[in-house]
């Protein structure tokens, strides 16, 4: 009996225990989902941006891999600063298809031309001595100069058969960058020229409605040929940006376009005769295999293509007058 008795307590002790070192396993698996949050919600920003790490002085720092090393890129104030440092590091050293952590706009699309200018570990050395946006600024400022000196431009008169005259004027060129014959398969057209020499589009879906007014629609080029060129034209919201899309990637792969290569566009309008006064888009394309062309800094002469640009055929009527088709209208 006296030994039943024993037993008895020494296996309620150890019940006791057992229930003991359940409830506090129970109270303590019950604390430590609560820091786990904590840790999870604090890192939220660390996957808001590609290659951004806090600091525990409340800056950001910003890191890019390659071939399986780590660059560290600099600290920055803030967290957009530092994305921006990723993204620019990323053009250098992944090319312009590499996951961004902003848009590609008419702003960003001359880094690439900015970054041909330098090594890589100049580049990347200017991210981190924080040079690299200014100097950047003072490109696209130069840029900006020449540009608008190309669309200054006057008209200028053309013969191109018998006393048929036209007048064409520059009216931008651009620089192709990797993304522009790359996957998106799309032509960004800097703000200012598309604002200025194509078709209104709204950039507000709401205006639109309201007013009436378009979302995209066509535009008709013509090459060197005369052969016509339809691209899409509209307002990408994403990146705030307006883009040729349908109809680029065709134009892109049978002209065979590069990086670096630079198309110009021109407004061309008959200057005298029966269709005086009937404009035209013209596209034409220098190919550049590979080298650093720059635009060019004075509107190209379209004298030194006459006989490729327009197309026409030679017709005697019965007044044994000659003329020529343009568009498939008979100019004589």
């Amino acid at each position: 009996m006296e030994e039943d008795a024993s037993s008895m307590v020494s296996n309620a002790k150890t019940n006791a225990n057992n229930t003991e070192a359940s409830d506090s396993n129970n109270s303590t698996s019950g604390l430590q989902p609560a820091p786990k949050r904590m840790r999870h919600d604090k890192n939220v920003s660390l996957v808001k941006f590609k290659g951004v790490v806090p600091q525990q002085n409340g800056h950001w720092g910003a890191q890019i891999y390659a071939n399986h090393q780590r660059i560290w890129l600099g600290t920055f104030k803030s967290e957009r600063e530092a994305a921006m440092a990723y993204d620019s590091a990323a053009i250098k050293i992944r090319g312009g298809d590499s996951h961004r952590n902003f848009p590609w706009t008419d702003t960003n699309n001359q880094e690439p031309n900015f970054q041909n200018q330098y090594s890589t570990e100049a580049v990347l050395n200017m991210i981190r001595d924080g040079t690299y946006q200014p100097k950047f600024a003072d490109y696209l400022r130069v840029q900006s100069q020449r540009e608008d000196n190309n669309s200054n431009a006057s008209l200028n008169q053309i013969m191109v058969h018998g006393d048929e005259q036209f007048a064409y004027r520059q009216l931008f060129q651009k620089e192709l960058t990797p993304s522009d014959v790359g996957k998106l398969n799309r032509l960004v057209i800097p703000k200012k020229y598309a604002v200025k020499y194509f078709p209104f589009i709204s950039e507000n879906a709401e205006e639109n409605a309201i007013n009436g007014g378009v979302d995209d629609m066509e535009l008709v080029f013509f090459d060197k040929l005369m052969r016509p060129w339809k691209f899409r034209y509209c307002f990408w919201r994403s990146s705030q940006s307006y883009v040729f899309t349908r109809g680029w990637n065709r134009f892109v792969k049978e002209k065979k376009l590069k990086e670096k290569d630079i198309i110009t566009f021109f407004a061309c309008e008959c200057a005298n005769g029966a269709k005086e006064g009937q404009n035209f888009f013209l596209v034409d394309v220098i190919h550049c295999e590979g080298q650093n062309c720059n635009v060019v800094k004075k509107p190209v002469q379209l004298e030194q293509i006459t006989g490729k640009i327009f197309s026409y055929n030679e017709k005697e009527s019965n007044s044994e007058e000659r003329g020529f088709k343009l568009f498939g209208v008979q100019i004589n």
